[in-house]
């Protein structure tokens, strides 16, 4: 599977993020090489029924952890779940003592990164000039509503986009007068849609944030609940779990969504068969990231993508043109200037591919996005890449 043969290699660029996540006092990091997983700190979620069970509250009594009370708590009981505030130093151990009472009975607040959970993100952005694409002709997409869920979208974007005051892209959230390392993210997955279903209706919510470009569990489970309406739901995120459990929140979100909404999740950067989330559950479209070079009519899984059995396609993820922040403002001091179009990679940009051609098909064939996809996944002519599946061209 690593062979050079089958994979295009790529100069990757993308550990810039490190120093970052490893110096918030908000993101904590477990495990090992191997194995390792990002979760918010003193914060647990336990599946309300199994409170009930006198062993289990036991174990939350003696571990000194109360429930919390915040918008998210509420959100969180809304899916049959309790967060508990509670020590760190018996976080991980008292999961797991849950766990063996209550299977799936307890999860981390897990956090997962913009860039597929790879430790630095997506590779770092390349400003371009105006690729000249088109975001406002055509039918393709009309009728489909999509939710793209990210760290917000630009508000001059070239195409027609639905958010609220908070759903704007954060271009500097440290004040540095540099542009924070995920900052532009969610434009740029917004804009790979818009150019493929220039019809759709697109609504941002903005869930990852901070100078990291990362939302918890909780959140991600809370825009979820906020997306209940969309036809199509993007995540180009996403993050490992603890003993690679499926993420409690996450998975009772993605059960209350509609039986015909589709969601879109990216494999991840990290070249592992290693599962994530939430391209891993069974009805999320998990979607890897090829390439190839110039005069090659054969596609590769690019060396930084995910792999593996979980993994239901791929798509083009190697230096996508696409929209972007118009960075530095005018006076910044930034020296690195984007007028507003990038090239990117990472299967944050192949993700969004798959999610606007299904949109393209569903409205061209009148047909709804379920079968719409069923159909991208089946066709006779698609090349398959081992450990990816079908390449959604």
């Amino acid at each position: 599977m690593n062979d050079a043969d089958n994979t295009y290699p790529v100069d990757w660029h993308g550990e810039a993020w490190d120093e970052v996540i490893l110096n918030n006092p908000c993101i904590a990091r477990g495990g090992g090489p191997s194995d390792w997983f990002m979760y918010r700190p003193g914060r647990l979620l336990v599946d309300a029924e199994a409170t009930r069970d006198g062993k289990v509250a036991e174990l939350l009594d003696g571990a000194d952890a109360t429930p919390a009370r915040s918008r998210q708590a509420d959100a969180m009981s809304r899916l049959g779940l309790t967060l508990y505030n509670a020590p760190d130093d018996r976080l991980l151990s008292l999961v797991r003592e849950i766990r063996e009472i209550a299977p799936q009975g307890a999860s981390l607040d897990h956090i997962l990164i913009a860039g597929a959970q790879r430790w630095g993100g997506d590779d770092e952005p390349v400003p371009i000039a105006d690729p000249g694409m088109s975001f406002r002709q055509g039918r393709a997409g009309r009728g489909i509503c999509i939710a793209v869920l990210d760290t917000g979208i630009a508000p001059d974007v070239p195409f027609d986009v639905e958010h609220g005051p908070n759903d704007l892209e954060t271009p500097d959230v440290d004040l540095d007068e540099l542009r924070d390392k995920p900052a532009g993210h969610g434009t740029h997955v917004a804009g790979i849609i818009a150019a493929l279903a220039p019809a759709a209706r697109l609504v941002a919510h903005r869930m990852l944030g901070g100078v990291a470009g990362v939302a918890s569990e909780t959140e991600v489970a809370d825009a979820l609940l906020a997306a209940t309406d969309a036809d199509l739901i993007n995540c180009s995120f996403s993050g490992p779990t603890l003993d690679d459990a499926p993420p409690a929140a996450i998975e009772r979100a993605l059960a209350l969504l509609r039986p015909e909404t589709v969601v879109v999740a990216c494999a991840g950067n990290l070249d592992t068969s290693r599962r994530q989330w939430p391209a891993a559950f069974e009805g999320v479209i998990a979607v890897g990231a090829v390439g190839r070079g110039r005069g090659e009519k054969t596609w590769r899984r690019a060396s930084f993508s995910d792999y593996g059995e979980w993994v239901d396609c791929a798509a083009p993820g190697v230096a996508i043109k696409s929209t972007f922040l118009h960075w530095p403002p005018e006076g910044g001091s930034d020296p690195v200037v984007f007028s507003g179009f990038a090239s990117w990679s990472g299967t944050s940009m192949s993700c969004p591919k798959v999610t606007g051609e299904i949109a393209a098909l569903a409205s061209s064939s009148d047909i709804d996005v379920v079968a719409a996809a069923a159909e991208l996944m089946q066709r006779p002519d698609a090349q398959h890449v081992a450990g990816l599946g079908p390449v959604i061209e």
